[in-house]
């Protein structure tokens, strides 16, 4: 009869090319995501290493596993690193989102309500389509030192007797990595505040009008270059002049049903359908502040003339 350990030395080429399918469906989940992390690393399990788990016995001398090659979770894995410990969270949400959540152990509150200072990170297993398990380890930059590290020295140093001091070492580097993930969140969070003061603050201008606009429009065409200045002047007459108050606007804009009534014989720019948005928040306001605003003496009754496609659509 066949051997687990006989079948994984033969389909160990298998394996080790879905552990690159899994590192490569991580990272793009999390880049979909817009999670920006230090590293994403993966590695099939050695082996050698198989063997050992495969031939684990359990409290009672039976063989801990009957089919290993299925109930032994982590001969795929995938390590993520991020840079701070909330992203750890941030990543976890983006990769339960996207498969089939088996088992989950966060080492770091288990450390923590023991009371001790040690191994930080979470360790997901997780299920792809294809049935298949592979582990998924979220840790920071500094707790992925911290582990690679003690790793080194307990696991595969000579060493195989205990230390105090070596262990007290550890135990004390662990705290100060704690209070430095801790102190880099606190960094993180003053560092958006500032950001969202200074966005809260900033008045627009006209490279920051057309950077916005082409960000939340990817699909309308950019105006000319001049048209902007113009609509700087439109915005301001409905008292939009700081970013944060631009940003509200659009985001509460629905863009589809604007588009939708107005049925556009041409393709609109930035500039009209910021126009026609405007238009749909204020209504007769917004013609009464801007129909003197534009060399074209016709505005004011187009102006009407859209207001009326707006409420009758």
């Amino acid at each position: 009869m066949t051997s687990a350990i006989d079948q994984y030395l033969r389909d160990f080429a298998r394996f080790q090319g879905l552990t690159a399918k899994m590192e490569r469906a991580v990272s793009a989940r999390l880049t979909e995501s817009y999670i920006a992390v230090h590293a994403v690393q993966s590695r099939t399990k050695e082996p050698d290493s198989a063997a050992g788990k495969f031939a684990r016995l359990d409290e009672s001398g039976q063989p801990m596993f009957t089919d290993p090659l299925r109930e032994v979770t982590d001969l795929i894995g995938v390590r993520v690193i991020t840079y701070l410990t909330s992203d750890i969270d941030r990543a976890e949400q983006a990769l339960t989102s996207a498969f089939e959540v088996r088992q989950r152990v966060d080492r770091t509150s288990v450390t923590q309500n023991a009371g001790m200072f040690g191994y930080a990170g979470t360790h997901l297993i997780l299920r792809a389509d294809d049935e298949f398990h592979f582990e998924v380890q979220i840790r920071t930059v500094l707790q992925h030192a911290w582990a690679e590290i003690e790793h080194g020295i307990r696991y595969k140093g000579s060493r195989t007797t205990s230390s105090p001091p070596i262990d007290r070492a550890f135990t004390l580097a662990a705290g100060l990595i704690e209070l430095a993930d801790a102190q880099f969140a606190e960094v993180d969070a003053l560092h958006r505040a500032d950001l969202a003061h200074a966005h809260a603050t900033e008045e627009i201008e006209i490279g920051t009008l057309q950077e916005v606009l082409t960000k939340a429009f990817p699909d309308i065409k950019p105006a000319r270059s001049d048209a902007y200045e113009w609509l700087l002047t439109l915005l301001a007459a409905n008292g939009i002049v700081v970013r944060e108050d631009l940003d509200g606007f659009l985001a509460s804009a629905d863009v589809d049903a604007v588009v939708a009534a107005m049925e556009y014989r041409f393709e609109p720019t930035h500039v009209r359908l910021v126009d026609d948005l405007l238009l749909a928040r204020f209504g007769a306001d917004h013609i009464a502040r801007t129909a003197d605003m534009a060399s074209d003496r016709d505005r004011e009754p187009k102006l009407h003339y859209r207001l009326g496609r707006l409420l009758n659509p």
